[in-house]
């Protein structure tokens, strides 16, 4: 029976195909009418014209509408009856037919009847509604005209085929289809089924499309297997009309089986169809999944769905933004646009897929998980978890879980990430609450490369999202920055700082948010702290932006509140915000934006600027050793990174080189006299100084120092004189050596004396009366050594760069002179167990300094002194550190360090086994910076030098 209905199809296609060639070639109408007076009423004899103006339709000429008088249903019945009754019924059916087909080889005709009929109102008539159907569509109405209607329709349609649409906009073929939607009845619905089949293989593409998709509309559901097979056929024959065929399917009741089919057949074609047919294939595929073939299929799915079909969102993003700059037509934003909406739909069936169907997240995300490799994961894979994520509440928890495992393993890295915004940004722009709430929790983890995961989603989050993403983004931040959590604080400041250098002007939108973490400075760390002033002050003192007055009034404020402190935790927030402000303040410009030098130096009102918060800076800590070390320090790192312009950068060079001059050094030939107990000599001289040069007055300043301590409170001076300690003088060499190393380009000359120059000091070896010596004259003489020590690494750093051989050969020596000294140094710590030695760093980057504790005990009683001393931390020590911003540091400036622990009292006196450890003090010393290491390659050149001119014992 199968092949009989398939010959007769092929007989019937010809000569459809038959008619349709005849048609192209005769004129539009048998019959030639040379003029009708329009809108008159149609005068015929025919059987056709009298029975339908008896039962209450007047047909009209032209373009007017036919006329129906009476209501539809009145108007069937009565012409209904009237051929039932009629004499010569049934063959008044085909004279009737007949009269119908002869008036429709008019044009104009044939459009009046498939079109509207016009309601004639009268006083007998009801008042139902206006809207009146076709003349045609009312005869598809009585059965006993169907079937002939339908055969005439469908022999009259050919000729419509391949015609232009007139002027009047009316396609004739849709129109004729559309008489056959929602009958009421269908007489002989397969032989409907065949011919409408039939039509559709020979027509024109669009009018298949439209065809197809209203097929549902005219077959009944006894037809729904029929045409099921007859449309899987046709998909395999043309792949064109997969869309409106996987449409029409999945509005029919079809065999699973049958269903199993199809989607096995367009899974195989889904690499190759275009991205407007993707959103209606995944949606036919995803509804067509049981909970048994769920997870081979969404496999499947994944492997088969191409990058090539998301990736274009990108592409027309770049042309967006080419049409903002160089004006491009109209027609590629049109398709720049479609390309968005099918991206945008395809994503949006997958949603409605996700929420509703439980076994589809579920599948999906098993399909994700089970992918091993890397380079088997698509940016649609990261897309599509972010989705469920967002959708379906009942699996987040497994989400989580997954891309847990992927970061962990390193199958989701930064470069997916990246390009999952940078593709799917559209679809993702939706679901931004649930991707920042993801952050938040990724951030939480205790695994670095998962908050470094998190961190990354709030970066591109802002990127690529609108402005209210981006406020949203900048909340969460700010509300990780102000939790208290050290890792949470540190991470968001980071992508705090990295979207203001990503994009300033977005950020400047936001800036009220982000001074509100001005009020939460207690609870941060100094490298965190500096991060937050360098973020807000880039976003106070750009060039481009000179609007934002109250973010910088706010930042003066804050600034000059802490230095005006006397507690010297918030003393030293004040320095860290002031110096990295003046930083960003007096930036050079022209190594950013590729300007000639001196282009992108300050103007004489922002130097004034920068040169005034200095002073501000150096007058509240010239009473504060340790607050001037910090400054120092800070200052050197600032210049150490190349950032200051260069007129700022002349005027600290001028101040510091005098400044230090007047403070440390002085002529060697006159020997400081005072109460010292210790006799002063000049040692460690490289040259000879016996008639003229400098010295470093180290041990006259350490006495007066203490002097000052044992006497009275150093603030008992005259309040507008600065207090010189020792213990900023290898923090102030440090600046000062960078300042010159910055503005000679790396040449020291100008300051190579104090290379080989001798130092103020008495004799460090210990001898027969340091046994006699009290605990005071010990713990100045580990002082003395810890400074000398201190001033030659920084001199060894500073000169380890110089070329000249006979500057490499006094590194060596200073490197030789830190050997003999730390030697030294241990025997005076054997006998000096209380002894705290005086801070050595001041960049606040290092961890807490905790005070060795007695190392000149026995074993025993060392290994007891450590826990001891690991306890007296955890209580809260108030020995001095280099984070001294601490929440239990509320002391005033330069607190005395003298306060031990209970265990070292009790162990203090006890006889042991000398034993000193230097490792134990690496805190309190400065560091050697890596470049020093580079002078031990020169170990010949320097041995010569100083055989053939220095006459030194040999040191290699």
């Amino acid at each position: 029976m199968a092949s009989k209905r398939r010959l007769s199809r092929s007989g019937d296609k010809e000569s459809l195909t038959e008619d349709t060639s005849k048609a192209r070639k005769q004129p539009l109408s048998k019959k030639t009418k040379e003029s009708y007076v329009h809108n008159e009423v149609e005068e015929n004899a025919s059987v056709f014209v009298k029975l339908l103006k008896t039962s209450g339709i007047t047909l009209k000429t032209g373009e007017s509408q036919n006329q129906l008088a009476v209501d539809q249903i009145v108007f069937q019945k009565k012409l209904f009856q009237t051929l039932r009754k009629h004499p010569s019924y049934p063959k008044i059916i085909e004279e009737f037919v007949s009269g119908l087909e002869s008036y429709i080889e008019d044009r104009d005709s044939f459009r009046n009847c498939l079109l509207s009929c016009e309601r004639v109102q009268d006083e007998e008539s009801s008042m139902g509604t206006s809207y009146c159907k076709s003349l045609i569509k009312l005869l598809l109405g009585i059965d006993i005209l169907q079937p002939a209607i339908i055969k005439t329709l469908f022999e009259k349609l050919p000729e419509f085929l391949f015609e232009k649409v007139n002027s009047d906009g009316i396609n004739m073929p849709r129109l004729i289809i559309n008489q056959l939607k929602w009958l009421d009845r269908v007489v002989d619905s397969k032989d409907l089924t065949t011919k409408i089949m039939q039509l559709i293989s020979i027509a024109p593409l669009d009018l298949q499309h439209d065809f197809v998709t209203s097929l549902p509309e005219i077959l009944g559901d006894s037809q729904n297997a029929e045409v099921g097979k007859e449309l899987i056929d046709l998909l395999t024959e043309n792949t064109l009309l997969t869309v409106p065929i996987l449409d029409v399917l999945s509005s029919l009741q079809l065999d699973p089986k049958l269903l199993t089919k199809v989607r096995q057949l367009v899974m195989s074609k889904l690499s190759s169809v275009t991205l407007d047919d993707l959103p209606v294939i995944v949606k036919f595929i995803l509804h067509s999944i049981t909970i048994v073939d769920a997870f081979e299929v969404i496999a499947e799915l994944r492997e088969e769905l191409d990058l090539q079909h998301c990736i274009l969102p990108s592409l027309f993003q770049a042309s967006q933004s080419k049409l903002k700059t160089k004006g491009q037509t109209s027609s590629s934003g049109i398709q720049e646009n479609s390309d968005k909406d099918c991206v945008t739909l395809l994503f949006d069936v997958i949603k409605s897929a996700v929420r509703y169907e439980r076994v589809i997240p579920e599948a999906w995300i098993k399909a994700i998980e089970s992918t091993a490799s890397a380079s088997e994961h698509k940016t649609f894979d990261l897309a599509v978890l972010l989705i469920i994520y967002s959708t379906n509440a009942q699996t987040k928890k497994y989400v989580e879980r997954v891309l847990r495992s992927k970061i962990r393993s390193g199958c989701f890295q930064e470069q997916l990430l990246q390009g999952t915004f940078c593709v799917h940004y559209l679809v993702l722009k939706d679901v931004c609450p649930s991707i920042l709430s993801l952050a938040q929790t990724l951030l939480h983890s205790s695994h670095q490369s998962i908050i470094l995961f998190g961190s990354l989603l709030y970066k591109y989050a802002f990127k690529f999202f609108d402005t209210y993403c981006q406020q949203e983004v900048i909340g969460a931040l700010v509300t990780h920055i102000c939790s208290g959590n050290e890792a949470e604080v540190d991470i968001a400041l980071d992508v705090l700082l990295e979207l203001v250098v990503l994009n300033p002007s977005a950020m400047r939108l936001n800036a009220v948010f982000v001074k509100g973490i001005l009020d939460y400075l207690d609870n941060m760390l100094p490298q965190q702290i500096r991060k937050l002033f360098y973020t807000l002050s880039i976003l106070a003192f750009s060039k481009q932006h000179e609007a934002n007055n109250h973010i910088q009034d706010d930042l003066h404020l804050v600034i000059r509140k802490q230095l005006s402190s006397t507690i010297f935790k918030y003393k030293l927030i004040g320095i860290i915000g002031a110096v990295t402000m003046a930083g960003i303040m007096a930036t050079d410009r022209s190594r950013f934006f590729s300007l000639t030098p001196g282009r992108g130096d300050l103007s004489d009102e922002q130097c004034t600027q920068v040169t005034s918060l200095l002073q501000l800076v150096h007058s509240c800590s010239k009473q504060s050793p340790q607050a001037s070390a910090v400054y120092y320090d800070e200052f050197a790192n600032l210049i150490q990174e190349e950032k200051l312009a260069p007129k700022a950068l002349e005027w600290v060079g001028q101040t510091i080189f005098h400044e230090f001059q007047d403070a440390f050094v002085v002529d060697s030939c006159v020997v400081p006299e005072g109460d010292c107990p210790f006799p002063v000599k000049a040692l460690y001289g490289l040259e000879d100084y016996s008639s003229d040069g400098i010295a470093v007055n180290l041990l006259p300043l350490l006495f007066s120092q203490d002097f000052a301590k044992d006497g009275g409170s150093p603030t008992s001076q005259a309040s507008d004189q600065k207090l010189v300690s020792p213990l900023c003088l290898a923090p102030y060499f440090r600046l000062l050596r960078l300042c010159v190393e910055r503005q000679h380009d790396g040449n020291l000359e100008e300051i190579d004396g104090l290379l080989d120059c001798p130092i103020f000091l008495t004799d460090l070896e210990p001898g027969e009366r340091l046994q006699s010596m009290s605990i005071k004259e010990r713990s100045f003489m580990c002082s003395l050594i810890f400074l000398t020590l201190n001033w030659f690494r920084e001199v060894v750093n500073a000169f380890c760069r110089q070329t000249l051989p006979e500057v490499k050969a006094k590194v060596l020596t200073r490197l030789k002179n830190i050997v003999e000294l730390q030697q030294i140094l241990e025997k005076h710590l054997a006998v000096t167990p209380d002894y705290v030695p005086p801070l050595a760093n001041f960049d606040l980057e290092g961890l807490e300094v905790t005070p060795p504790t007695n190392t000149a005990v026995s074993s025993k009683i060392r290994m007891q002194g450590k826990i001891g001393g690991r306890k007296r931390k955890a209580d809260g020590s108030k020995m001095p550190s280099p984070d001294a911003p601490s929440k239990e540091d509320n002391s005033e400036c330069d607190p005395a360090p003298s306060d031990r622990s209970q265990v070292e009292k009790e162990l203090k006196g006890k006889e042991g086994k000398t034993s000193v450890s230097l490792q134990n003090y690496n805190a309190y010393f400065r560091e050697l910076d890596i470049e020093v290491f580079s002078i031990l390659h020169c170990g010949l050149v320097a041995k010569f030098i100083l055989d053939a001119e220095m006459h030194t014992e040999l040191i290699i």
